[in-house]
């Protein structure tokens, strides 16, 4: 029998080959799968923090109308100024300074009281300790409040109200972080846009021509909310309108 020549591979070159198929990654494989999956990580978590902000104001700017809505359904039917009380009037009739009867009366010392626009102006309901430029508070009282001018209480996650006991009696927790604000401001009749002084009144030829109770009102509801986190109050969200004499 002829010997023939052998077609097998030897065997140490075989595991050479087989060696080699199973290698692992190299180092620089490695950081570069390392730096892509970080990169999607951290999309995937800047998308998370961008919805749940996005769904904070959402919900914060949906609130915010709602309760300077309140507010203006509350005083839908109140005169600009108090009917009883003889109105504003000057004082002095030579004299703007002398107003008398702009804002809250004697004796009107809760939201049941509120029965004219003028009481309004500069009153806070709620805990808000900074306000917008050009607001000057005259009262502070609780808040914020609805369209009964009942206060608004914080509620828990089944539907109850929170509330907490002091000295024996549990009292209710208002909303917190909410605030209302109130600036009733009287304006130009020839342009809407101005403001003017609350004592102003027109004069032509020596007679009066325009009493300073004859003028149109402007209410503007600026609701503010401070987060647990947040140093100061932030508007978010205000309701204006104007009555005409």
């Amino acid at each position: 029998m002829i010997p023939t020549r052998s077609t097998h591979i030897r065997v140490p070159e075989v595991r050479r080959r087989q060696h080699a198929a199973r290698r692992a990654f190299t180092l620089i494989e490695t950081a570069f799968s390392t730096i892509i999956i970080g990169v999607g990580v951290l999309a995937i978590i800047e998308a998370q923090q961008a919805f749940v902000v996005k769904n904070a104001w959402s919900t914060n700017s949906s609130t915010a109308t709602y309760l300077a809505s309140e507010f203006r359904e509350m005083s839908r039917n109140f005169p600009r100024h108090d009917r009883f009380s003889g109105g504003i009037y000057l004082v002095d009739p030579n004299d703007v300074l002398s107003l008398n009867g702009w804002g809250l009366e004697t004796g009107e010392t809760a939201t049941a009281d509120f029965d004219d626009l003028d009481d309004l102006d500069g009153l806070v309901f709620g805990t808000a300790t900074n306000y917008p430029d050009g607001f000057v508070p005259t009262q502070i009282f609780d808040g914020p409040i609805n369209a009964f001018g009942e206060v608004l209480n914080e509620m828990l996650w089944d539907g109850t109200v929170e509330s907490q006991t002091i000295n024996d009696e549990v009292i209710p927790v208002a909303m917190r972080g909410w605030t209302q604000i109130v600036q009733v401001d009287k304006l130009n009749p020839n342009d809407y846009s101005i403001a003017v002084e609350h004592g102003l009144f027109e004069e032509t030829g020596g007679e009066v021509t325009r009493e300073v109770d004859e003028y149109p009102i402007r209410v503007r509801v600026t609701v503010l909310f401070q987060g647990p986190f947040d140093a100061e109050a932030t508007p978010i969200a205000t309701v204006t309108w104007v009555v005409p004499p």
